[in-house]
């Protein structure tokens, strides 16, 4: 699951050009464990010698192999012998490019992808110039934003497109030291087109010019089985809420992110997205959004007189999803959903739990959820034996699309066996009807 990071504003930084030397420069010693990213770049020094340091660092050169467009480039974390290796296809959907600064293991893997042994997966995204359903405006004290030129309808999409850079977390630390000069090239050796995309992007702090548009506009989250920072200039442009209007779905094989919308979306309505997970009280989103972005949220939710209410539904919604998403349940058929198991309702489960669940995702406008909530109401009911009622809403959930799930085609496979024969689905008759 990615978590985006918000948009802020500009902050003109000098971006001083990457060196094709790997000669090891002053550094500032980091401890890990007191040190986060988000403050990684808050203040570089350069007067601190490399002597200062008891885990120095070297650099070192891995053999070019392919698809890349350049020799990878690396360093190495003597206290874990780690390296961290620069990797760019400047060839990448079709001239985008984009570049790798992760472990020569992630990198082996990255290449056999479907994103690069299928490159005509790319020939439909990133096309932007093309009448897109938006445009980009300026808010006044938000920065950019993009705004709908005609009517999106639910599942509509929105954009796709490609990372430019993909940045495993750990590699941050001992760049640092070198004052991100590898972070900087993987900057620079994308095509000059891209180059001035990533610039465009806004910062919220000052640092490191490439630094910190990641640190902004990045979606974070595991890829290859380890922490990595994902970057999409163009999803970086639409703003947070806390009931968002549009939805997200990363692809981690083809390294497609496409935005749909989630429900009616009507001409110049702003086009919004979460930066963080929505259940939760309106203190506790504000708590997170300014401690770690930044900012205040003055979304219509937050700002309502009447957000007392909405606390009280999120605590029932995360209850009535504690009982209807049951871990201790003995089937062997599963799915999941923000990071949580779905499995057969356990017997406290009730079909009139599932109905009460999705008039609360209806009653918050959580618009994304619904299709989830209908997939939950149609097992239920299956398991209690009420085929007709199970069928109903297995159609609702395939119509509304499944978000969230870490397989929603496997999931919506389910939803349609269980339309086509609900008696013979596995979830059929699991419980007896109380």
């Amino acid at each position: 699951m990615f978590l985006s990071l918000p948009v802020a504003l500009v902050s003109l930084i000098y971006l001083t050009n990457a060196s094709p030397d790997l000669e090891i420069q002053g550094s500032l010693c980091l401890n890990p464990s007191t040190n986060t990213f988000l403050n990684y770049s808050q203040s570089i020094t350069e007067d601190l010698s490399a002597e200062s340091c008891s885990h120095h660092k070297h650099a070192i050169r891995i053999p070019k192999s392919k698809p890349w467009s350049r020799e990878p480039q690396c360093l190495t974390e003597n206290m874990t012998n780690e390296s961290y290796c620069v990797y760019t296809n400047e060839r990448f959907a079709n001239g985008r490019g984009i570049s790798f600064f992760t472990t020569p293991s992630i990198a082996a893997k990255v290449t056999r992808l479907l994103a690069f042994t299928d490159p005509k997966l790319h020939n439909h995204v990133n096309k932007f110039d093309d009448d897109p359903p938006w445009e980009m405006r300026n808010i006044p004290g938000r920065g950019n934003g993009l705004f709908a030129t005609r009517t999106l309808r639910r599942g509509d999409l929105i954009l796709a497109n490609t990372p430019m850079g993909v940045y495993q977390s750990d590699a941050f630390f001992p760049d640092y030291e070198l004052g991100y000069k590898y972070l900087r090239k993987t900057f620079d050796q994308l095509p000059k087109s891209s180059r001035e995309i990533f610039m465009r992007m806004a910062t919220h702090s000052p640092g490191d010019a490439v630094m910190e548009r990641i640190n902004t506009n990045a979606f974070a989250g595991d890829f290859e089985g380890a922490p990595h920072f994902l970057l999409y200039p163009e999803t970086a442009l639409m703003n947070h809420d806390c009931r968002p209007n549009a939805m997200y779905y990363h692809n981690v094989s083809t390294l497609i992110h496409a935005t749909h919308a989630s429900r009616t979306i009507h001409p110049g309505e702003e086009i919004t997205i979460t930066y963080i997970n929505l259940l939760q009280t309106r203190s506790q989103r504000q708590e997170l959004l300014s401690s770690i972005w930044g900012f205040t949220c003055t979304c219509r939710l937050c700002t309502s007189p009447n957000a007392h209410l909405s606390d009280t539904h999120v605590s029932q919604i995360l209850s009535l999803q504690n009982t209807l998403v049951d871990p201790s349940s003995s089937s062997p058929h599963t799915h999941t959903y923000n990071t949580k198991t779905l499995l057969i309702p356990s017997s406290q489960a009730t079909p009139e739990m599932a109905e009460q669940l999705l008039a609360l995702y209806a009653e918050e406008h959580l618009h994304a959820a619904l299709g989830t909530g209908h997939l939950l109401a149609a097992q239920v009911y299956n398991g209690v034996g009420d085929a007709q009622m199970a069928v109903w809403h297995a159609k609702k959930a395939v119509v509304l699309g499944i978000v969230g799930s870490v397989d929603p085609e496997s999931d919506m496979a389910q939803m349609r066996q269980l339309i086509e024969d609900p008696r013979g689905h596995w979830s059929f008759g699991h419980r007896k009807k109380r």
